[in-house]
């Protein structure tokens, strides 16, 4: 008997789960359809049809959510993956799509795939991201493409040809990013540069050989990112004339050997990264590039360089007999393993920077002092803002060797308006040894003057 009252009992707890989990759906399915929808679009696309199974009322709304992902490049079986972005997009019908994601392999199907992203372009699609690989045969983007009106956001991953149509009107487009494309003329190529209502443009290892010259001259652009190919690469041949052309950019970064010539006319911007690696071949060509790019950006506000950059300007010495004026800098970053404070091409810049206020180094040392040095380590004359305008220093990844601490004497001497210096220290790993360090490079530091006043070391 006790056996079969706990027998009635489990039924009867499972009858009240059931009903419970019953009463949950329910409730859940009975949220607007928009709701659901909306719910849906975070979900990948293959997860979004999987609800299908769940009622009649889901077996069509995963229809009309309004992001499509495929992930194709990993899937170990591409003909199901094949088949079933092409089972989507005939059941899905015309409703629009905001995003359309795609990454596959092309391989022997460039006109599969052409259609697809067809079909996303007629459904209206705002936001397009392509990442696309293994071509075996000829392959080229649907001409609606670049001349879809509705598009606001496109990425392109495609290290392949980039054929353009002669005409390209993408009158909404704000956000291009392109990766590892291969331009292939001048004409259709400033076309895509100089769209009316782009904000921000990436290029990302792209290869130029094939230009001779373009303009990068969109009247809304804000935002600019040229990152070269590695120097080992046959794309980073360049050799195109680049030209920024009337805009005005908020933020500016270009990373690589400067294998083309980038120049800026007619053109502001506030902040601005640049990283440049010399070419071992044609140490001088990158100076002189080099020179004609700071000269092009002196309405910074915020600079950050590697300090290679100063590095290619001692390979072209002459270069320095013509200052370049940032009047209006007041941020200036040297990043990269260590500032050496002797360096004409440091010093350059410096001096020409009569309003900075805050200067950021990573690393530093003075194995020798500047040639217009006095015995005494004064500079003569000093950089303007060392005497009116410098208020803060920062030496990141310190470690309290001998040439680091001349550095920081160096600085403290002369930057006589300084009032505050942090010291990050990069030491040991082990904090108790990073303790015991750090107390006696400030034991070395209090020699220095002004440290006691001024300065300020802590734990990277």
């Amino acid at each position: 008997m006790k056996a079969k009252s706990l027998t009635r009992k489990t039924k009867r707890k499972k009858l009240k789960a059931e009903k419970e989990t019953d009463s949950g759906e329910k409730s859940f399915g009975n949220l607007p359809d928009a709701l659901l929808e909306h719910i849906l679009s975070f979900l990948s696309t293959a997860a979004a049809v999987r609800t299908s199974i769940l009622s009649k009322k889901w077996l069509r709304l995963w229809k009309s959510t309004p992001n499509l992902t495929f992930f194709g490049l990993k899937s170990p079986k591409r003909k199901l993956f094949m088949d079933f972005v092409d089972r989507v997009l005939a059941l899905r019908g015309p409703s629009n799509i905001e995003k359309f994601y795609l990454s596959c392999k092309v391989k022997d199907d460039p006109s599969r795939v052409g259609t697809w992203i067809s079909a996303a372009v007629n459904r209206n699609v705002k936001d397009l991201y392509l990442e696309l690989c293994d071509f075996e045969a000829s392959f080229v983007l649907p001409h609606c493409l670049f001349n879809c009106e509705t598009l606001t956001e496109l990425e392109i991953n495609m290290p392949y040809i980039l054929k353009l149509p002669s005409s390209i009107s993408l009158s909404c487009l704000k956000i291009l990013n392109l990766y590892e494309v291969t331009f292939t003329d001048d004409h259709s190529t400033q076309q895509l540069f100089s769209l009316p209502n782009l904000v921000e443009l990436e290029l990302h290892e792209c290869n130029w050989m094939n230009l001779v010259a373009v303009s990068i001259s969109a009247p809304k652009l804000q935002s600019l990112d040229i990152y070269e190919p590695c120097p080992s690469s046959p794309a980073s041949l360049g050799g195109c004339h680049v030209r920024i052309f009337r805009t005005d950019l908020t933020h500016f970064t270009i990373i690589g050997t400067l294998s083309n010539d980038y120049c800026l006319y007619e053109s502001s911007v506030v902040e601005t990264c640049i990283s440049i690696f010399s070419a071992a071949d044609k140490p001088r060509q990158t100076a002189y590039r080099a020179s004609k790019l700071l000269e092009g950006i002196s309405s910074a506000q915020s600079l950050c360089l590697t300090t290679d950059v100063v590095d290619v300007l001692d390979d072209a010495p002459e270069l320095l007999a013509f200052p370049l004026e940032f009047r209006n800098l007041t941020s200036l970053m040297f990043e990269s393993e260590e500032s050496n404070l002797h360096s004409d091409g440091f010093w350059h810049i410096i001096y020409n920077s009569p309003h900075l206020i805050a200067l950021q180094l990573y690393g530093v040392s003075m194995p020798k002092v500047p040639s217009n040095c006095r015995e005494d380590w004064t500079l003569d004359p000093s950089p303007p803002c060392f005497l009116s305008c410098l208020k803060f220093i920062q030496v990141a990844s310190f470690r309290g060797e001998e040439k680091e601490l001349d550095a920081v004497g160096f600085l403290l001497k002369n930057a006589t308006a300084l009032e505050s210096m942090d010291i990050i220290y990069s030491g040991s790993a082990n904090r108790d040894e990073g303790v015991d360090k750090t107390n006696k490079i400030h034991q070395q530091l209090l020699a220095l003057p002004r440290w006691s006043e001024i300065g300020k070391i802590d734990f990277d």
